[in-house]
């Protein structure tokens, strides 16, 4: 996790040094400086914000050492916080742009079923840092930007399955996880309109997928042993507040 944080750092820095460049006063390479224009979406912003996330987790057994193959599905959920940087161009009614994510994404829980006196079974998912990368594309009317988004998302996440056989075993518990960063995508939309002092506030829903997970747990008394395919996905609802330094644009 420690690398994907320094890397998202070094990739904020980066655009803040671009940023300072432009505003020094220009390149021959197209970087110019405005003057702030209240009325317009062009520029660089950061911000914070805040929501919420529910989705799916699903641990399939794709290997059937129970008979069974089992489906354990559950809706894990949680709080999303964190900060946020991008840059905007506008042409006429029309803003695209760049905008990348740091924060932490909530997303947890748990599911399972119980067979009486036979065998049991749970899966858990647990999220936590998160980065995103995406574009952005809208329209400006009646001073609101209704936009599209959409690109990388991906999340520092634990996935295990653990199971039990309650009946006649010589190893009751078998389990096995996976620690690491998953690697997804993101779509979404969202409505955001301008304040006073250059400030901004936004509301967005994003939906997420990050894959795949397998995992095998080991053989152990009446217990075979599985392979599972963890799948995760989810929804993001999420409010923002921006400022923009809309003296800071790149010319082209």
């Amino acid at each position: 996790m420690r690398r994907h944080l320094f890397a998202a750092c070094v990739a904020f820095a980066g655009i803040f040094g671009v940023a300072e460049q432009a505003q020094a006063g220009g390149t021959p390479g197209g970087f110019d400086y405005y003057p702030p224009d209240p009325k317009s979406w062009a520029g660089l912003y950061f911000g914070a914000h805040i929501g919420g996330t529910w989705g799916s987790s699903t641990a399939r057994d794709v290997g059937g050492a129970t008979i069974l193959y089992d489906s354990l599905s559950f809706s894990p959920s949680g709080v999303v916080a964190g900060a946020t940087l991008g840059y905007n161009w506008q042409t006429g009614p029309v803003v695209f742009g760049v905008e990348g994510d740091i924060g932490y994404l909530g997303l947890a829980g748990t599911g399972g079923y119980y067979l009486p006196f036979a065998y049991d079974a749970s899966t858990t998912t647990d999220s936590d840092f998160y980065i995103s990368l995406r574009g952005r594309l809208g329209v400006v009317a009646n001073g609101w930007l209704w936009y599209v988004t959409g690109g990388y998302l991906g999340a520092d996440t634990q996935v295990s399955v653990l199971e039990a056989c309650t009946l006649f075993c010589a190893s009751p518990v078998v389990s096995a996880s996976s620690t690491g960063f998953r690697n997804g995508w993101t779509l979404g939309g969202g409505l955001e309109t301008m304040l006073q002092g250059g400030w901004t506030a936004k509301v967005e829903y994003l939906y997420y997928d990050l894959g795949t997970v397998s995992l095998t747990t080991p053989s152990g008394g009446g217990i075979g042993a599985n392979t599972w395919h963890v799948e995760t996905d989810g929804n993001i609802v999420r409010f923002g507040l921006n400022y923009r330094f809309n003296s800071i644009q790149f010319g082209y």
